[in-house]
């Protein structure tokens, strides 16, 4: 069964992140329409995908009954209103994360996903990333013992040609933590995908690049109900240095995922290196997408989920601004 699909913003992630994914699955959906407050980019991205109508307002687009179902891929301060908007008009919804821009319209989104009967689903990939699937198969085997430590250092290269770092709507951001959220939310997904809720935690933030935003830098410090103690750093603004590198320290083992490549050092025990094949996950997410439309089953990337995704970030974030309006010291 094919789904007749509209899209609702032709920006970055429509054009480079969604459509490779959308193309792969054409036996699945069809891009019927298209929409974007600018007719420049509404048209070029209509022509892209095989000359559709394209719409500047999305309520027309919302109004067209060959549609079953909407990619919502706007500025993360819209998500709310037009999510709430396709539901009432009895569309599927799959839409960008982060949930929302401010926890009340994050709550809002949650409970709109409770009461509504179709399908109700945040686009983060990461949730179908094979690389971290494959982590998470690997722990619960039981290869590394059990986990008590987690480190993930995030550090970008930002430079002045960068199509993110040239967004308005990113360098001027409505919601929490500039680039630290938009991007960090996906390794707090994984992180708590893997070892559950975080009980308690502290974070420091700071701006070295103000172009790009209010925020650009943060380590996150933390530990899990479970007893795992952890570190994220997620810095954008770094000079000379790229890495995104996962470590797990388990009572047997150590596990880590750098970039593809997932390595478990088991000392004298062995161990194992596997290089994994990967779109970082974004067919998958589509995939699932599709399966719970046909199947009338609940998608693996819920509101739920991504609620508690955007409640830990800005939890953090919080922690921060405490921090720095404390008048803690720490003394010899």
């Amino acid at each position: 069964m094919k789904i007749r699909l509209g899209i609702i913003g032709t920006g970055i992630a429509a054009r480079d992140l969604h459509l490779p994914a959308l193309r792969n699955l054409h036996d699945k959906f069809e891009i019927v329409c298209v929409c974007n407050h600018t007719e420049k980019k509404a048209k070029e991205f209509s022509i892209l995908v095989g000359g559709v109508p394209y719409y500047l307002d999305y309520h027309e687009l919302l109004s067209q009954k060959d549609v079953d179902a909407v990619d919502i891929v706007l500025p993360i301060h819209l998500n709310y209103q037009v999510t709430r908007d396709a539901a009432e008009a009895s569309k599927h919804v799959i839409v960008e994360k982060p949930i929302a821009s401010n926890l009340e319209d994050a709550q809002r989104m949650l409970d709109l996903s409770k009461k509504c009967r179709t399908v109700m689903m945040v686009a983060e990939n990461y949730r179908y990333n094979p690389v971290f699937m494959r982590i998470r198969e690997i722990i619960k085997e039981g290869r590394i013992g059990n986990p008590y430590a987690v480190f993930w250092d995030c550090f970008a290269l930002t430079a002045s040609d960068n199509k993110y770092a040239r967004t308005t709507w990113r360098i001027h951001h409505k919601y929490p933590g500039g680039f630290v959220m938009d991007a960090g939310i996906h390794n707090i997904a994984v992180l708590r995908d893997l070892f559950g809720e975080i009980r308690d935690g502290v974070a420091l933030t700071r701006s070295v690049n103000p172009e790009i935003g209010k925020m650009d830098s943060m380590s996150f410090l933390f530990a899990f109900e479970n007893g795992v103690n952890g570190v994220f750093n997620s810095y954008f603004s770094v000079r000379g240095q790229a890495e995104n590198k996962l470590k797990v320290l388990g009572s047997d083992g150590t596990l880590v995922a750098d970039g593809n490549r997932i390595i478990l050092n088991r000392g004298a025990g062995g161990g194992l290196e596997e290089n994994i094949q990967t779109d970082r996950g974004y067919t998958g997410q589509f995939e699932d997408f599709h399966r719970a439309i046909v199947e009338n089953r609940e998608p693996v990337s819920t509101f739920e989920k991504a609620f508690g995704d955007f409640r830990t970030m800005v939890s953090a974030l919080d922690s921060s601004m405490k921090w720095q309006t404390s008048e803690l010291t720490l003394r010899s």
